[in-house]
């Protein structure tokens, strides 16, 4: 398949022989075709569910360096190394990393508001409750079906009306607003500090569907390596004004330190890694509840590693987020199957 998403975002699929040739190498057998296309599709979910357990390893790095880093710090450590790594997947693929220079404007573009939406999500999770975070950094979907709908045109009918409205509804049971649950819904955050990181993490969803309607409007053009690049420079850029401006730069100390923002990127690149080949190999609808996983995971991670219970709100929130973008992605891919 062509398209991809990251949390992070990507695109993969070009014209190009090398630019198509997957980082995973794949065997060919001797397999029916009909029995090969169910090995490929059961192979491209278990590559899904590797794929949410990278994205949530990648949380739960950044949730650990936040106790000693400024977010945007992280930020940087990320952005360096998923940089690095996608500079060094396009020299083995032998692609361009710097695109095709039609498309550059719109690659330029992806990478600002990708970079935001990043700092954004990183400052949610490092001030939220994981599990908390990663819900509400869920809604990007129902926004990308809005944002799809307005500026690609894309249909919007009753049904994604219905998802969208359940999905804020989610959100609402998540993030408690203190208007509707009093002031001691701070109780399930950082005091005062969960306010402005629930507004964050709204942002950078918002922001991640305008990246994903840029990734739908560049299509098959980029190569899921060349948006990490883009994405990865233009977050440095992004990053390092804003730690020095808005927040203090803290010398790592120690290997733990260190080697928690070195896998923070490694994390999130082999998470995109594991993401393109996923959806390479499974269809849309079924690989993107294997995605789900990663909140699942949010919810067990900050448990045992954390020690954050969510409360019965919170987990009902994350049923309905979860049950309604599960049905816009499956909508959308028995759509795809059925149009000629």
């Amino acid at each position: 398949m062509s398209r991809q998403v990251e949390g992070k975002v990507v695109v993969i699929g070009n014209s190009s022989d090398d630019e198509a040739r997957p980082l995973l190498a794949t065997s060919s057998n001797s397999l029916p075709p009909h029995n090969r296309d169910v090995q490929s599709e059961a192979i491209g979910l278990l590559l899904m569910v590797f794929c949410a357990l990278a994205f949530s390893s990648m949380a739960v790095f950044v949730k650990l360096s936040g106790a000693s880093f400024p977010s945007f710090e992280i930020v940087f450590a990320r952005s360096a190394v998923q940089t690095v790594l996608g500079l060094l997947g396009c020299w083995w693929l032998g692609i361009n990393p710097l695109g095709d220079r039609r498309i550059q404007p719109w690659l330029l573009f992806r990478g600002v508001i990708g970079g935001v939406a990043l700092g954004a999500n990183f400052y949610a999770v490092t001030h939220l409750p994981l599990a908390d975070a990663t819900v509400i950094l869920y809604l990007n979907p129902a926004f990308t079906t809005v944002l799809a709908a307005l500026v690609l045109d894309e249909p919007f009918r009753w049904f994604e009306g219905l998802c969208v409205t359940l999905c804020l509804s989610g959100a609402v049971l998540v993030t408690k607003p203190g208007f509707l649950f009093g002031n001691d819904s701070t109780s399930h955050g950082h005091g005062s500090e969960r306010p402005l990181a629930v507004l964050a993490a709204l942002f950078g969803a918002l922001l991640t569907a305008v990246a994903y309607c840029t990734i739908r409007k560049v299509g098959k053009a980029a190569h899921f390596l060349v948006h990490t690049i883009y994405f990865g420079v233009i977050a440095c850029l992004i990053s390092l004004p804003t730690l020095f401006t808005l927040q203090t730069f803290i010398k790592p100390e120690g290997w733990r330190q260190y080697g928690g923002l070195l896998m923070t990127g490694i994390s999130a690149f082999v998470g995109q890694c594991l993401l393109s080949k996923g959806l390479q190999l499974a269809p849309a609808g079924p690989a993107s509840v294997m995605r789900m996983n990663e909140v699942v995971l949010a919810f067990l991670f900050g448990i045992f590693i954390f020690q954050e219970y969510p409360d019965v709100l919170s987990v009902l929130g994350a049923i309905i987020i979860l049950a309604t973008t599960t049905a816009l992605g499956s909508r959308k891919w028995r759509s795809a199957k059925s149009s000629p």
